[in-house]
Order: structure tokens, then C-alpha cells, then sequence
């Protein structure tokens, strides 16, 4: 019996990359999976690879700052599981721009995806981990701690974030539902480190400075990703976790 079976795991930003990763990790332990982006086809595809391979797992299209989005997404949820277990708030987007470049207007959908996004979420879902003594897991960034990786917008919003869910865990962990957030730092995840570290001779001068000497993988998030959402490591408890391979020691 693996340690999810029966349970069920809401992940948004799932349709690619880290959030589809985790998504998988969870099936592959039993639990059915929501993937919930705002990319259709991605998102479609996702669920079906899921379905076929592991458990089932549905897709629902939502802007996450759309509050009345994640209420549809928290409705589709209950109609093809009739319950909701786990949170794993991943979606997010990056502006590469300095304050004296980036508009009002972008500055605002940063926000509003990264940060607002996770209010949204958690809001939809507030009174069902009242119930269901569920688990949290916010996928931050080591940028919250660092200030880089996208700007000021996307460290900006990330620390945000890191502040809700530490205030979410004061909250809700009298009620008995756990709250973390995973810090990745140097993920290989496809379009965001490349932006970044656009040059093969960029990518060799950074990962100079990990102790470990490789970039962090989407299933090293996912693994963590799925431990903290064990009861059995509950008191682990709002805690961020950074996930960087040494490189703060450096």
C-alpha cells in the first residue's frame, strides 16, 4: 500500500516542469492528482500521461489569481473526488526587469499570479483542511532570500509568500493541518534557468559556486514536495526548507 492511496492532491502550476514533476511523484504514490494551470494543452496532456501511468488525475484551467477561478477549481475537485488532501502552490511567473524598467502594469501580474495566487488558493480551499488535517507545501524560491532570478518583482512576491505561509502555519496548525514551503535555488527546470544562465560559459561559472557541483533536478523538489506532505514528518512545521545544493556556504 503505498502512503497516499486514497488521498487527493491539488497542484497548481502542474501542466510542466516542477509542479508536473511533483504531480507525478504523488500518483506514483497512490494519491489521485489536480493538475490547475492556466495552459490548456499542457495541462491536458499532463493529466492524461498521469491517468494512464498511476492514478487519476483531472485537469482544470485556472488563472490563479481568479478567486472565483479557484472556487471552480475547488468544485471540480469535490465532484471527482469528493476531497481534497494536500495544497501545493507552484504557479508562478518571472519578469527579468529592474525598477527602472519594469511597468506598473507587470509589476502588478507578478504579483498577483505569485502572490495573490496562493491567498486565492488556500482561500478556496479554507474550510475543507479545517476538516481534513491536510498538508500545505508552498514552492517558493531561494530568489526570496538571494533577491535574484527575476528581477525585483519575483523576489518581491516570493518573499510574500514565504510570510503567508508562515502566518498560514500559525493559523492553521492548531487545526492539524500542516504548512512548509520548499526554497528551490538552480533548478533545471527548462525555460527560467536558461533566461538567466543564457550561455553554456554562464551555466559552468555558477555551478562553480554549488558544493555539490550539479544543478538541482524537479525531482529533487518533488521528493521533498511529497515528505513534507507525509503526516509521518508533520512536525516539520512552518518551516522553509532551501533547496540549493550548498550554495549559501559557498
Amino acid at each position: 500500500m503505498s502512503k497516499f492511496d486514497g488521498k487527493v492532491a491539488v497542484i497548481t502550476g502542474a501542466a510542466h516542469g516542477i509542479g508536473k514533476q511533483i504531480a507525478v511523484q504523488f500518483a506514483q504514490e497512490g494519491a489521485n492528482t489536480v493538475i490547475v494551470d492556466y495552459n490548456k494543452e499542457n495541462g491536458e496532456a499532463s493529466a492524461k500521461e498521469i491517468s494512464e501511468k498511476y492514478t487519476r488525475s483531472i485537469f482544470v484551467q485556472a488563472d490563479v489569481s481568479n478567486y472565483d477561478h479557484m472556487l471552480q477549481v475547488r468544485e471540480e475537485t469535490f465532484k471527482a473526488f469528493g476531497r481534497v488532501d494536500i495544497l501545493v502552490l507552484d504557479a508562478g511567473i518571472a519578469q527579468r526587469a529592474k525598477v527602472s524598467e519594469i511597468s506598473m502594469a507587470d509589476w502588478q501580474k507578478v504579483i498577483d499570479i505569485n502572490l495573490t495566487g496562493l491567498y486565492t488558493t488556500v482561500k478556496a480551499f479554507y474550510n475543507d483542511f479545517l476538516t481534513n488535517h491536510g498538508s500545505i507545501v508552498y514552492i517558493s524560491s531561494g530568489s526570496a532570500l538571494s533577491g535574484t532570478g527575476g528581477g525585483v518583482s519575483y523576489p518581491a512576491a516570493k518573499a510574500g509568500g514565504e510570510g503567508l505561509m508562515r502566518g498560514l502555519a500559525k493559523e492553521l496548525g492548531p487545526k492539524g493541518v500542516n504548512v512548509n514551503a520548499i526554497a528551490p535555488r538552480l533548478i533545471d527546470s527548462g525555460n527560467m534557468m536558461r533566461v538567466n544562465y543564457p550561455t553554456q560559459e554562464s551555466l559552468d561559472a555558477v555551478l562553480q559556486k554549488i558544493p555539490v557541483r550539479r544543478f538541482g533536478t524537479c525531482e529533487d523538489v518533488a521528493n521533498l514536495a511529497v515528505f513534507l506532505a507525509d503526516p509521518a514528518n508533520s512536525y516539520i512545521h512552518g518551516q522553509t526548507i532551501l533547496m540549493d545544493g550548498g550554495r549559501t556556504i559557498a
